[in-house]
């Protein structure tokens, strides 16, 4: 489903709504709600929405459990990090029980650290196959989410539910959840925003498709929902191909 909105403020409302309605009714129906959070500035926003009434008045904080997509390689301190964002803006902010939140922690090596995150995943989840209840992700200029590069050999990952790349340009390794993790969840919400979106945002929608240049079209939840939901500025080129 696409959506689309005139500004952040409303698009973050529709974002907060789906949001307390989907955990309201996965912790009436299961007894908990896990989240897996997104960098970037729009996640933030919407996370900084959460966290102030009326949203953090109804959500019922105790049934949330959450996660990461994905993570830069830095301390949980450093400024670049996705946790440290997400504890600012959200999570210091609601009583969520400390022992329900789960960073991707950058204390070892990259590819230590993607094996033990697998195995934190792995551990709090019944499934034999990890299904969220809810995933952030952002969408880059690049045509990624959350870390799952163009043109990468975590790409190609089938069998494990997180990965690490490399990225030379950027000089940054990171640690990521697979296309399959994520392709599995119940519901998966791209948030996008922006003028600077508009081209990627339609070249990912619209097609055609190239998923190793646009790994953002490998998502597509096998029993879940997908949506998008875009501001003005990031669907002006869908809109003006409905014309």
């Amino acid at each position: 489903m696409i959506t689309m909105y005139e500004d952040v403020d409303a698009l973050g409302r529709a974002v907060a709504n789906l949001f307390l309605k989907k955990a309201c009714l996965a912790v009436a129906e299961r007894g908990k709600f896990t989240v897996s959070l997104a960098g970037g500035q729009t996640p933030q926003r919407i996370y900084e929405i959460l966290a102030k009434p009326p949203y953090s008045e109804q959500i019922p904080w105790e049934g949330i459990h959450i996660y990461w997509g994905d993570e830069r390689y830095v301390p949980a301190d450093d400024i670049r990090s996705n946790q440290l964002m997400a504890r600012k803006a959200f999570l210091d902010h609601v009583p969520i029980p400390p022992h329900q939140i789960h960073p991707i922690v950058c204390n070892t090596t990259p590819e230590q650290a993607a094996k033990k995150y697998e195995e934190v995943i792995v551990s709090t989840f019944l499934e034999e196959v990890p299904q969220f209840d809810f995933i952030f992700l952002g969408l880059g200029s690049d045509g990624h989410t959350a870390s799952l590069f163009p043109n990468t050999s975590v790409l190609q990952e089938k069998k494990h539910w997180t990965g690490h790349v490399y990225l030379t340009e950027l000089d940054s390794h990171r640690v990521t959840m697979t296309a399959p993790l994520i392709n599995n969840a119940r519901t998966v919400a791209f948030l996008v925003t922006g003028d600077s979106k508009a081209q990627i945002v339609c070249e990912v929608l619209k097609g055609p498709q190239d998923l190793l240049r646009l790994p953002s079209q490998m998502i597509v939840p096998e029993n879940g929902e997908l949506f998008w939901f875009l501001d003005q500025g990031a669907s002006k080129l869908l809109n003006a191909n409905k014309k």
